[in-house]
Formats: C-alpha cells, structure tokens, sequence
C-alpha cells in the first residue's frame, strides 16, 4: 500500500474523531518523541509515522451536521472517523497550530500563505462568508470538541462553553509544548519543520468500508505510543457483538448506546484533570459489583470481559445455552457502566460539585475513607449509590467502613486482605437490593469485634521502636490520626479556618516537615537539658517518639528551629510558633512548660479520643501507658525545674 502524507490524507477530508473516543491523551514524552522524530528527519528522506484508518460517517449521521453540509454536499468532501491514529494525527494537527502561531502573518511556508494552510488543515470558510466548517475535530458532543475550536485552534465561539478535562489540559500542555520549541527556531527553520511534517511524515491509510470489518480488526492495531487500554477493546467488543444481531431491530440502537455510555465515561474519568481516575480500577470495580467475581488478580477481569463472558460464540452458537448473550443483556451491562460512572467520580471526588450530592456529612465520610483509603470497600459503596440507597444509609456503611479500616489495619495491623471476599461478594447483593445496608454494617461491627486487638497495635509500636526507635513518629497511621484530632479541636473549638490542609501534611517531600517533635529528637538546647537531662539514650528517644509529643505542623518550620525552647516553639518572635498555627499547636501554645509528665498526659488524652472517635477499647491506663511506651517515668522521681 502506498504511503500517504499529511497533506494526502486531508484532501478534501473531513476528519472526526467519534465522541465515544478518549480525549488525547499523549503525556510529554510521547509528544516530545514526535518532535525529535520531525526535528532530526533528514529533508530528504521520509519517516513512517503509523498506521491511519478511516471509516466513512454515514450519510444519516453526516446530514446533521448542520455546520459541514455545505462542505461535503458543495465542495466534494467526504467525512470520516478517525477510528485508528487519532493520538498522533491530533498531535500533527497541534503542531500545526503551533506553527502558524510561530511566524508572521505574512510568511509562506513552503510557498503558501498562512490562510491557505489554515484553509487546508483547519478550518475552510466559504466564500460567501457565512459558512465555515473545521477540517478536523471531535465530533460535537465530544467534551473536547468546543476546547479545540477556541482554545486551541484560536477561533472565536459564540457558546465558549468548553469544558475543562484532562484531555483538554493535554491538548493545552501539546500545544504549549510546540511553541516552545518553535520559539528556538528562524523562520527559515519552522518552513522545514512544516514541510517535514506535511510532506515528510508518511503514514499507512486504511479507509474501512465494511462496519464488521472495522471492529474485528480494530483490536490487532499497532498503535504507536499509547496501546489500546481495556476500556477501549471492551467498547469495541460490544459495538462488534452488537453487529451480530442482524435480526433484531434493537441492534442499531444498542450501538448508539455504547457509544453515548463510552462518552459519559471519557468525560467523568477526564472531569476533574488534576486527579484523573483510572479506567482500570473503575472497570475492575464495576466488575466486581456486577458480576459478583470475586478473584483479584492483575486482569483477570478484561480477560473474563473479553475471553469469557462478551464473545462472538455466546452471541452466535454457544457452548452451553446459558452462555448465550442477548441485546438485553448487553443493553443492562453497558446502561449499569454508564450509571456507575458519576457515582464513581463523586467516590474520589466527594467536593466536586454535582448537583444531585449535596449532603455535607456524606462528603466529610467520603473524604475521610479516601484519606485513609477504600480498601475492600468500593465495589460496596458504588453499589450503594447505584441502588440509590438513602444518605442516611450510605453514611452508616461509610462510617462503618472507616471504623474497619482503621481499627483492623491501621491499629490491629491485620493482613491487607483480611475480609475482601466477604465485601466483594455482598456488593452485587446490594446493588440488586437483596441485602440491605443495615446487615451489611452488621457484619463490618462482628469483624471489628473479631478482630481488633491492641495488643497487635502494641507491638507494632514496639517494633517501630526495636528497629529504630521512631515509635509512634513512623506509624502509618499517624497523619491520619492527628489529622482526625485536628478537626475535632476544630468542631470542639468552633474554629471555622482549617489551618492544616491534608495534602502539606500527607506529602512525602523529603523537605517538608509535617509532624513536630515538640521535645526535639536531638536535645540541645539548656531548656531541654534542665527538663530531660536525666533520661538515657532509650529513654530520650521513647519520649521523643511517644504520642504525646507529635503535633502536625500547619507551615514548614525552619529546621534550625527544631531544636530550640518550649517558649520558642510557642513564639519565636518572628511570626513563626504554635500560637498562630493549627488548633493543635494553639492547644500547646495556652501551656507554660513541656515536661515528660505534659507528653504522658497528652498521649493519654489522645488516646481517650482515639477510644471515643473509634468506639474501641484501648485498654485501661496501664495498658496505655505502656503502649506510649512511657511507663518508665513512673519510676522517676518528680522532675524539677
């Protein structure tokens, strides 16, 4: 087959990349690729870029597109979806813009002006000045198509209502990409750049005329630089097997269906682009809840998806008749995807706002299981939004689903697995109603019952202090723990600033310093000395380490204060000090001194809270105390200032 250039394949073409497509989603190395590609191409030679393949758009889709008819109707163009390539075209077509952005507006390029490109690849206007149809672009439910047109392509839109995703932010980062490295070249340079990327860069074009055909071969595509992902083969499955129904006069409307329940996935995994969600996770989620398959290993998902459940054999001769699939069961599963999707998103997202979620208390639990992590319990939780379970329900499974999670793993240290099938398996039952919310949260209390234990957590500390005498400072536990402290303070106090913002103290940066030592690991200072001076080695560090002397720090403190005076830590004159930081260290700022004693008292009353918050037993204040690893100070005499 002959290989075909950029400027073949946009002859007289309509471009379309279909609205049931991913956004883009090249990352920079990719992009960066392609430019080292194009910029160290010899002028002579030719670079095979990749496979193409079209499929013509039918008349009765085409002849709605009230903006083109003009084009394919007067003109002579022919419309098409980009149905293989769409990554590397979009990419070309950024470069593009870029280009004509990086010159003069009297410059030719290879001998044209800057209109006839942009008439050639962008946009055509006709003559009498009424119509304009893009050459290429999404089609127009697509959430990335409004974006391309005015933030990228620069063309003025009446609506401007473009959506920002994460496919819109890649476009955006692309094209900011190519600017900056045309910006280093003459005009000169860019014309070889254009003429490298129009004439030069060659491809293999495939225009598919058989619908069948597209779908069979559309899972054996080599697609250079991002692989086709699980979601994508599974909605070409279902559009192929919806095919196969050649008799059944729902088949075409079950396609039409795929495709609008693959948009509205694209668009809630892309909505918030600074915390893009995983197709992966939701689709093995959703599996779980639906198909009520318990094992969780790597893909054994996508492989029961595509090799076991949704075949051509089950739709045309089965080996057992229970195997066979119907349109109304494709129909039920791709309706249950697209009406998981939203309440998934809001899982993750619980202060995006949506109109239907509006309880603030459902957002505070949701954040809080996000913050310490959903564990076994999101195929559950998604269930219970899909059934449309009440707030007031859905809040008692996930407060019942924190309390396990923390109880059980983050105190009890119990295996990582612990109750996984017994969740993943009530989820379907829920999703279906035939269990309800409150049997559920029964079951999560008879395992914390079962399986809490503080003397796991005791000597999880004790190991923590055996290995390296960090105690309580390296439980995994501890951001979470302060942090749950802190908004009690907070509400306790009615304190309506919230000074400790949760992405500071979870950060892992090794130059941000989220928990305070307030007697300091290394004591130096004579206020320290008079106070700690008589403590060994041992001693010194499991007081350090203990509870009772860790606060999460509202701003990074210089590390040259670290080590200085309680009175210093309160107020170091400079603006700096408890005293004007979170409601834990304005509680430390009322105190006058920090003893040994002031760090017992502390971590007594923190685990008091930890008891009342969790609805646990600790132990009584023996046990305590030994799990703060301070029973040593009751056989010290009084300290003495």
């Amino acid at each position: 087959m002959k290989l075909q250039s950029l400027s073949d394949i946009f002859e007289k073409r309509l471009l379309r990349i279909p609205d049931y497509q991913r956004g883009y989603a090249w990352l920079e190395h990719q992009y960066n690729d392609f430019w080292e590609d194009i910029l160290h191409l010899n002028i002579d030679r030719v670079h095979y870029t990749g496979v193409i393949t079209l499929e013509p758009v039918p008349r009765d889709i085409w002849r709605k597109w009230e903006n083109d008819e003009w084009i394919i109707e007067g003109v002579g163009f022919k419309p098409f979806y980009v149905v293989d390539g769409q990554q590397r075209l979009t990419t070309s077509m950024l470069l593009m813009q870029a280009i004509l952005e990086s010159v003069d507006t009297d410059t030719l390029l290879n001998y044209q002006s800057l209109e006839t490109i942009r008439k050639q690849y962008i946009i055509n206007r006709a003559e009498d000045g009424l119509r304009e149809s893009f050459i290429f672009g999404y089609e127009k439910d697509n959430p990335s198509d409004e974006y391309l047109k005015t933030k990228v392509f620069g063309v003025h839109s009446h609506s401007n209502q473009y959506q920002e995703t994460l496919y819109t932010q890649n476009l955006s980062k692309a094209k900011a990409f190519f600017k900056e490295k045309l910006s280093e070249l003459t005009t000169d340079e860019i014309a070889v750049i254009y003429k490298k990327l129009t004439q030069k860069f060659k491809f293999n074009l495939y225009e598919i005329d058989d619908e069948i055909d597209v779908y069979v071969t559309f899972e054996t595509m080599n697609n250079r630089g991002k692989p086709l992902t699980s979601l994508e083969l599974l909605k070409n499955r279902l559009i192929y097997l919806s095919t196969l129904f050649k008799e059944h006069e729902g088949h075409a409307v079950l396609r039409a269906k795929i495709n609008n329940a693959w948009k509205t996935i694209y668009e809630y995994l892309g909505k918030n682009p600074e915390a893009p969600l995983s197709e992966h996770l939701f689709l093995r989620n959703h599996w779980t809840m639906y198909f009520k398959y318990t094992r969780r290993k790597g893909d054994d998902y996508i492989k029961f998806l595509l090799d076991e459940k949704f075949t051509a054999r089950n739709v045309t001769h089965p080996k057992k008749e229970e195997d066979r699939i119907s349109v109304e069961e494709i129909d039920k599963y791709v309706t249950s995807l697209q009406q998981s999707i939203r309440p998934w998103f809001y899982m993750h997202n619980p202060y995006f706002p949506l109109p239907e979620y509006t309880d603030e208390q459902n957002k505070l639990l949701l954040d809080r299981l996000h913050r310490l992590s959903f564990r076994a319990f999101k195929p559950l939780l998604l269930a219970a939004y899909v059934s449309q379970q009440s707030v007031e329900k859905v809040n008692l499974l996930l407060s019942a689903a924190e309390r396990y999670n923390f109880t059980l793993f983050t105190l009890s240290q119990r295996r990582s697995n612990t109750g996984d099938t017994e969740f993943f398996s009530m989820s379907r039952d829920l999703m279906t109603k035939k269990i309800t919310i409150e049997s559920i949260v029964a079951s999560i209390t008879e395992w914390v019952d079962k399986y809490y234990d503080p003397n796991r957590f005791l000597a999880y500390i004790s190991e923590k202090y055996e290995l390296g005498n960090h105690g309580f400072f390296k439980w995994d536990g501890i951001r979470y723990f302060l942090y749950e402290h802190e908004q009690w303070l907070r509400s306790r106090g009615k304190q309506s600033s919230n000074k400790l913002s949760w992405e500071k103290l979870s950060a892992t940066k090794k130059d941000s310093v989220t928990i305070e030592h307030i007697f300091p690991q290394t004591p130096k200072d004579p206020y320290w000395l008079s106070r700690f001076g008589t403590f060994s080695k041992e001693e010194t560090q499991f007081v350090a380490h203990s509870l009772g002397n860790l606060v999460p720090l509202s701003r990074a403190k210089n590390s040259s204060l670290q080590n200085d005076s309680f009175d210093l830590k309160k107020n170091n004159g400079n603006g700096v000090g408890f005293y004007n930081g979170s409601a834990s260290e304005n509680e430390l700022a009322q105190k006058e001194e920090w003893l040994p004693e002031s760090i017992l008292e502390r971590g007594l009353e923190l685990l008091k809270f930890m008891e009342e918050r969790w609805d646990i037993v600790v132990g009584d204040n023996d046990f305590k105390t030994n799990l703060l690893h301070l029973a040593f100070l009751n056989d010290k005499e009084e300290v003495t200032i």
